[in-house]
């Protein structure tokens, strides 16, 4: 004896199937959240002349501010790019000579990555400039900072 399947009975047990794989997919998803740079962090900063400690804070509303081991801060924005990845920039960071006295400033843009909640590491250009708006030209420099 032939059993007889109708073409509509089909179609929505495929329908069926699909809908299940579809809902399993997004309930996977749906618990996965996204880190947030918004805080308080610390590490250093790599440039051709090696390491340098530095701390930054990332707010809320898009602004961010970076303090250098010379003291000095600076205010840059912030904005995200991606799941745990965003972009900062900051515009005529100073800095000092040995005896305290203004003589360049830096621009630099980074994209950034945080890896877990208290991990961040960016990589991006850095345009140094004397004081006089002078350009020395352009290295990447490296972030690796750590939530405080």
């Amino acid at each position: 004896m032939q059993t007889f399947t109708p073409k509509r009975s089909t179609f929505l047990a495929r329908l069926g199937a699909l809908t299940a794989v579809v809902l399993l997919a997004l309930a996977g998803t749906a618990g996965a959240t996204s880190c947030t740079p918004v805080g308080s962090w610390s590490g250093y900063v790599t440039r051709t002349d090696g390491n340098h400690p530095t701390s930054m804070v990332f707010k809320a509303n898009g602004s961010a501010f970076i303090t250098n081991e010379q003291n000095t801060t600076t205010k840059g924005t912030w904005w995200v790019t991606g799941v745990n990845t965003f972009h900062f920039k900051f515009r005529g960071e100073k800095v000092y000579d040995e005896n305290g006295a203004y003589f360049a400033y830096v621009d630099f843009d980074q994209d950034a990555v945080q890896s877990g909640p208290n991990n961040v590491t960016s990589s991006g250009p850095s345009t140094f400039y004397l004081a006089d708006g002078t350009n020395l030209g352009t290295s990447t420099i490296t972030f690796t900072l750590t939530r405080v």
